[in-house]
């Protein structure tokens, strides 16, 4: 009887089976992946801090009317500047100088009563001395003058009064500024009810103040700087600041800090300060954002590495570190800002231990690797300089 040949399809099972085991043996003795890294370093870099800062008014009136009476005259173009003193609008001041003219006459009337009974007094207490008259005489002779005395100083008053009430019927301007558009036209009654009505409103621009608002982290990390010498511990006037205007554009004006809340936000854990800002051209208008670099003295210890070492996940920032011995460690880490496309580490890392930088998705914490050092001139090139720098 002839033997079976094996069929075609068991020689094909067979040949992959001895391949796979092949492969399997291959694995196993493969060496590990070659991976770049770059070693932490010591170097000194600028402290430039950003924020979104808020542009607003250094002050802000509201121009009213103090009198009642017609609007005669409105004396401004609506949006031009203005300065402390000019005249705004006029009132019609009519009834007012009718008023002053009868408080001045009250006035004149009250000066010769109280002349009159100064001599009366006077007489009174000549002839008292003589006897010839009693002392309750002369005791009504001084009330009398004194009554007048008083009606006098009342008089004198009612004259200041009039006065001012007609010198409200010219507006001034309260401060240098911008003024906006006028809310009431020229004709329409003013101060009706004995409300004071809102004319015009007036904002200071120049200097302008620009808000923002740095993390308890952040403020903290000022203070530590404080304690080590490095920032003034009294930050207000010594701490400069730049500014980004919305497209980009670096502001031509530094400004500095001139206020820092002594109080936390206990819903956003920040700390509200202000800068004040030179701002001769109008550019900076209240109510627009704008980025703001504080200035702090340079880092000299800081700890750099490539910025492309650094990763991140939901939890934060972190690096892989490469040991002597070829393992892979996933570290977390507090990032600083980046000069130079070099990332600055606050924490977590030392300087002289090595980050890959490169084969990133070859590195799996707990495995080794082979770790080959970026070469010079390997790292990124340098960013655009920063608007806080220089």
């Amino acid at each position: 009887m002839k033997q079976r040949r094996p069929g075609r399809a068991a020689l094909l099972a067979a040949t992959a089976l001895g391949i796979a085991c092949g492969s399997d043996e291959g694995r196993g003795s493969a060496p590990p992946p070659e991976v770049v890294v770059a070693t932490a370093r010591l170097g000194a870099v600028p402290d430039r801090r950003v924020y979104v800062g808020n542009v607003r008014a250094a002050r802000e009136v509201e121009v009213r009317a103090r009198v009642r009476g017609y609007l005669l005259e409105q004396r401004f173009q609506d949006g031009q500047r203005v300065s402390e003193g000019d005249v705004l609008f006029r009132i019609d001041p009519s009834s007012y100088r009718v008023m002053l003219a009868e408080a001045k006459g009250d006035l004149a009337a009250a000066r010769a009563e109280a002349k009159r009974t100064q001599l009366e007094f006077e007489r009174a207490q000549e002839l008292a001395l003589d006897d010839v008259v009693s002392a309750s005489v002369l005791d009504a002779r001084r009330a009398e003058r004194d009554a007048a005395q008083a009606r006098l100083e009342s008089a004198k008053a009612s004259v200041r009064g009039a006065e001012l009430d007609l010198s409200y019927c010219t507006v001034t301007a309260p401060l240098s500024g911008r003024i906006g558009r006028r809310l009431v036209d020229v004709g329409n009654l003013v101060g009706a009810s004995g409300e004071d009505t809102v004319l015009a409103h007036i904002v200071q621009i120049d200097p302008i103040n620009i808000y923002f608002a740095p993390t308890e982290r952040e403020r903290l990390e000022v203070l530590r700087g404080a304690r080590e010498g490095r920032i003034p511990s009294q930050r207000e006037g010594n701490v400069p600041v730049a500014i980004e205007l919305g497209d980009g554009t670096r502001y031509p004006q530094r400004g500095v800090v001139d206020f820092v809340d002594p109080t936390i936000d206990p819903r956003r854990g920040t700390v509200t300060v202000r800068a004040v800002v030179p701002n001769p051209d109008d550019v900076l208008k209240p109510g627009e954002f704008v980025r703001i670099f504080a200035i702090f003295p340079d880092l000299t210890d800081a700890v750099l590495v490539p910025q492309r070492a650094i990763l991140e996940e939901q939890g934060g920032s972190y690096v892989l570190v490469v040991g002597d011995d070829g393992g892979v460690e996933q570290r977390g880490v507090e990032i600083g800002g980046v000069h130079d496309e070099m990332q600055r580490v606050v924490s977590g890392l030392a300087p002289g231990e090595r980050v890959v930088v490169e084969g990133v998705q070859k590195a799996r914490p707990g495995q080794k690797v082979a770790p080959r050092p970026l070469e010079p001139g390997g790292g990124d090139s340098a960013s655009e300089p920063h608007p806080g720098s220089g």
